[in-house]
């Protein structure tokens, strides 16, 4: 008997530790999406804002750098064939101005460095963190002009000198240095020597020519996150960790996944392809290995196109179970742990293209005019109900209902009188959305003032709003594979 209990003093004792350590996730600063200056986002960077507070922004070294040293993040630089586009500066000011808060992901390489394969290294094989030097530099001129840090300006390569403007804390080094469908491979060795160079200029030098090496050199108070990773394994991570002499040499990791089995799209419960099944290992060897660690995920989505011949890419789901899957999938990532999830993309790159990636934003490409999609009003109303609130607990997860299972997350606002659930439900063992229904009861234990659902609907940014049915403590609800917010005032 003392056994038993000494064992259930320790659980409990390790899980309050546990909880005292998890901070608060406001859901504004967990919601996010990719986006790409070059890729006309400043037109629709207004109504993107209302949708997410968080972008990652692919940041083509090539734009920026299109010859050596010759930097051009300002609206005024020109590079070799007069273009002064695609007015970086303007952008983030805009994103500043709208509380948008940018992840910069660097990534590609520009004609000067003389290769063409997707390691960035300027010199070398790729295996001394001197063959990065130009990389390196890139990304900390990058650190200097948008940090916190006022920098000499003798150290500055750009026109303008500008340094220390404060208006991003996070720099992604590269993009899915773990690829295996291209050569040549980038090994996690040698990725590894790049990684802590970049980091804080382990291995590198400053120079005359390159007077500032390391994120966290130029500003300490950056964030470092690492490159996002393709795989979903550890392999290549450990081996990351493995290289770098018992030092971990970023501050935030961050995963890609798809649900889909590279035929098809799935949606993100599904119990083979779905988030849970393919990430938990991952997640557990975080806790075991880098405990506390910050997990991100920086891509995940579904396209949208089918032609008249019914091709599709390998992860087609249809306009409804789009915007569906894509609010899911934010409350099951954060039931998983994750600190940010960012969806991919914001905008179309190609409405009527077949390939991967192709259709998977909240709008239509630039051709269309960036029409909105249904899954655009459906995170608007997330962001709007939600944005404010702070995450409090998973009251349902995968609760079986016959043939069904039920969804329940918790969330509360700096109003303490008010507290606001978001339910679904869908068919266990189904591959994608089938119309399911489910009733379902909440047993609040208090008897509330008043309460209200709101169901997401397209075209309206408010969407469709219902009496909620109360009977004392409990709320009778019908759950549909769409997110409903339930807001209750006590």
């Amino acid at each position: 008997m003392k056994i038993f209990l000494l064992i259930i003093l320790t659980y409990l004792s390790v899980n309050l530790s546990l909880a005292q350590k998890t901070k608060p996730i406001r859901m504004s600063d967990f919601m996010g999406a990719n986006t790409n200056v070059a890729s006309y986002d400043q037109d629709y960077l207004e109504d993107l804002s209302k949708c997410v507070k968080w972008i990652r922004e692919y940041h083509n070294w090539a734009h920026y750098e299109s010859t050596n040293d010759y930097f051009k993040w300002d609206d005024f630089t020109q590079d070799q064939k007069g273009n002064n586009w695609p007015h970086h500066t303007k952008f983030i000011e805009k994103c500043n101005e709208l509380g948008v808060n940018v992840l910069i992901d660097v990534l590609d390489l520009p004609e000067w460095i003389g290769k063409e394969d997707h390691i960035p290294n300027s010199s070398g094989d790729g295996s001394k963190a001197t063959d990065y030097l130009e990389r390196i530099e890139f990304v900390s001129q990058l650190v200097a002009r948008y940090g916190s840090q006022k920098i000499d300006s003798s150290f500055l390569k750009t026109a303008d000198k500008l340094s220390g403007l404060n208006y991003i804390t996070y720099y992604e080094d590269d993009n899915e240095p773990d690829y295996w469908w291209w050569e040549t491979k980038w090994p996690a060795e040698h990725y590894a020597k790049y990684c802590n160079a970049v980091h804080d200029g382990t291995g590198v030098q400053t120079n005359s020519k390159h007077p500032l090496l390391g994120i966290k050199t130029v500003d300490p108070n950056a964030k470092h996150v690492l490159a996002g990773l393709a795989k979903k394994d550890t392999v290549y991570l450990q081996k990351i960790l493995d290289s770098s002499n018992g030092k971990v040499p970023f501050d935030v990791v961050n995963i890609h996944m798809y649900c889909t089995d590279d035929t098809n799209g799935y949606s993100p419960e599904n119990e083979k392809y779905g988030f849970e099944k393919k990430l938990t290992p991952l997640l557990n060897w975080r806790d075991r290995t880098i405990p506390g660690m910050p997990f991100w995920m920086t891509e995940f989505g579904w396209d949208t196109y089918i032609d008249q011949n019914k091709q599709h890419s390998c992860t087609y789901i249809d306009f409804e179970q789009q915007a569906n899957y894509l609010l899911r999938s934010y409350f099951i990532l954060l039931k998983m742990g994750f600190e940010k999830a960012f969806m991919y993309m914001a905008s179309d790159h190609n409405s009527h293209d077949t390939i991967k990636y192709a259709s998977s934003g909240y709008f239509f490409d630039n051709r269309l005019a960036q029409k909105r999609k249904p899954s655009f009003y459906y995170q608007v109303l997330a962001q709007n109900i939600l944005g404010s609130s702070i995450f409090k607990k998973v009251i349902s997860f995968a609760e079986i209902s016959g043939t069904n299972e039920n969804y329940c997350f918790e969330f509360e606002n700096s109003n303490k009188s008010e507290k606001i659930y978001v339910l679904w439900t869908r068919e266990t063992n189904s591959s994608n959305d089938t119309g399911a229904t489910s009733a379902y009861q909440l047993d609040l234990g208090f008897k509330p003032t008043s309460a209200y659902s709101v169901l997401p609907k397209d075209k309206h940014e408010n969407g469709e709003k219902i009496d909620a049915d109360i009977n004392g403590k409990t709320i009778n609800l019908k759950l549909t594979e769409t997110p409903q917010f339930l807001i209750i005032y006590h």
